[in-house]
């Protein structure tokens, strides 16, 4: 698919039941990804919406593909379940595509947003903690892999994840 069809903006709270719809399509295909039926079926209430303070930030974005919502993702400096910061880190949060636009490069183009704008504000250090199945996507951008962490969604919900960082330029 030609890149000029694929629009990224900010997203903004308007977007979302959207990306929520998005979201819960894209995590749905995690079923294939070797969790446990039982522990992903108690996340997905949980992991498949989009999260409002994620959608307020100004870097969470949103992929269009001809005005349709295709892909979402961003960043922020706050580490993920714990809102710690670190000077000079940042972490990718949130990413989805939904399976109509998968292969089409459109994660590839949020991520590489994501990237850009955070060495612009002096990261130098981007962590992703990856689904078993993300792993890939972030090897091949340039992550590499520091170990399986567990992500914790509520008391008593955990799923596996791959903590992964890349030295931004």
């Amino acid at each position: 698919m030609s890149t000029d069809r694929i629009r990224i903006r900010t997203a903004t709270s308007e977007d979302l039941d959207t990306l929520s719809e998005l979201i819960a399509a894209s995590y749905a295909t995690l079923r294939e990804s070797g969790y446990e039926t039982q522990a992903l079926e108690a996340a997905m209430p949980k992991m498949s919406r989009a999260n409002p303070d994620l959608l307020s930030s100004g870097t969470y974005f949103v992929a269009e593909v001809d005005g349709v919502p295709a892909g979402c993702g961003g960043w922020t400096t706050a580490k993920p379940g714990t809102g710690e910061i670190v000077d000079g880190v940042a972490h990718i949060r949130h990413f989805a595509t939904h399976p109509r636009f998968v292969r089409m490069g459109i994660a590839r183009l949020l991520l590489d947003r994501c990237l850009a704008e955070a060495h612009a504000t002096g990261a130098r250090l981007m962590k992703s903690q990856s689904t078993l199945s993300g792993e890939r996507f972030y090897a091949a951008a340039g992550f590499r892999r520091i170990g399986e962490v567990e992500v914790e969604f509520a008391p008593g919900i955990i799923l596996p994840a791959i903590e992964m960082e890349r030295a931004l330029p």
